[in-house]
């Protein structure tokens, strides 16, 4: 991913993956209103938005106006467990949405994409929302020398999708909601393929809700769980590594690799979030190759250290992190860097992850990993 903006309320991403887990992190309730079954939705409307021009490569997109529609399915929670754990009445469900982009050099998109809603109700009829959705986008003209030959965007036909988005709920009647909502939304390849500068639009729109077995939302007072209190310190070694994308002189496509060693530590500091502090060490073949090209003696390592914030979700763990390299010979990039990852636990020890790094709004690249964890005693 070329370009991509990640800023933004954090709270949105952490529970982009809650919903993976299995939901028996949520502690038992001695009330009436113990777990209960998802309340299930459908939803249906449009967005509305412009093309955000983040690079003079794409300034050809610019003025362009996308117009979608979108389509939800939607389960959501609305009992005492789920109130213990984040005060809040999260949906989670399928997003499917078509946007013709306005301009003949992006053309259009077909969306598939899972999506979390974390719903705070602010009065009787109202609830604000927080989403967060993540899937893969099908787009209909792609960079091409021939046919499409200033399409700087994205060069695939299948690209990652990214939503980060706010709502406004209105009860209509019983059954009936009306959904407003902005968002942000981005859409590139994860630098697999060049030219991919990526795409990202804002939009505004609105949507009409139906869920067919509504039942009221649970009002009773929080139980505060306190075990998190007596957690250790977690420690985390992990391997990395992902095969970049790079053309030789001759405009040919191959891969090199990237690896790498992370080391972390984690404190919880409440039921579902930790602070963490760690230190990494990677070696990039295709920025080595890079370096070459442009007769430039430097090395392709890079060291750095890193601090953040996990939320903590049954057996997924989400992270975001600010690295400073501390060693980084090659001038293509700002010394300050950001991470976001996901881990899911396999056992007690083995875990597995995804992890993105960029500069500002720029990404570098996308790595999978495996981890090694332990408490210390």
């Amino acid at each position: 991913m070329r370009c991509l903006r990640t800023k933004g309320p954090v709270l949105l991403l952490a529970f982009m993956f809650a919903q993976g887990a299995p939901l028996p992190l949520f502690a038992q309730h001695d009330t009436l209103a113990k777990k209960q079954s998802a309340i299930f939705g459908v939803s249906a409307g449009f967005q509305y938005g412009f093309i955000f021009a983040h690079s003079p490569t794409v300034e050809n997109t610019q003025g362009a106006r996308p117009l979608g529609v979108e389509v939800s399915l939607s389960w959501q929670r609305s009992d005492a467990d789920t109130w213990d754990l984040c005060r809040c009445f999260p949906r989670n469900g399928l997003l499917l949405a078509f946007y013709d982009y306005d301009t003949r050099i992006l053309g259009k998109s077909f969306t598939a994409a899972y999506f979390l809603e974390p719903s705070y109700r602010i009065g009787k009829k109202t609830q604000f929302s927080l989403r967060a959705a993540a899937g893969l986008s099908y787009l209909t003209d792609p960079y091409h020398e021939v046919r499409n030959p200033t399409n700087r965007s994205y060069s695939t036909y299948v690209s990652a999708y990214l939503l980060l988005g706010l709502g406004l709920w209105y009860q209509l009647d019983n059954n009936w909601w009306l959904n407003a909502s902005v968002n942000y939304q981005h859409e590139s390849n994860g630098g697999l393929k060049d030219p991919n500068k990526g795409i990202n639009w804002p939009t505004a729109g609105m949507a009409v809700s139906y869920q067919h077995n509504p039942r009221p939302y649970y009002k009773g007072p929080r139980n505060k769980d306190r075990a998190w209190r007596q957690q250790a310190l977690r420690f985390d070694a992990a391997v990395f590594g992902v095969a970049k994308r790079v053309l030789d002189d001759k405009g040919e496509s191959m891969r090199l690799p990237l690896y790498g060693l992370n080391f972390q530590a984690s404190r919880q500091v409440s039921a579902i979030n930790a602070l963490t502090a760690g230190t990494e060490l990677f070696y990039d073949e295709a920025l080595e190759y890079k370096l070459k090209q442009d007769s430039i003696n430097a090395s392709a390592f890079r060291a750095g250290i890193l601090f953040g914030h996990e939320f903590l979700l049954g057996r997924f763990n989400f992270s975001q992190r600010i690295g400073v390299y501390l060693f980084n010979q090659a001038k293509y990039f700002d010394r300050v860097y950001h991470r976001w990852g996901i881990q899911y636990a396999i056992n007690k020890h083995w875990g597995v992850g995804v992890n993105l790094q960029a500069h500002r709004h720029v990404a570098d690249f996308i790595d999978l990993r495996a981890i090694y964890s332990w408490r210390k005693k």
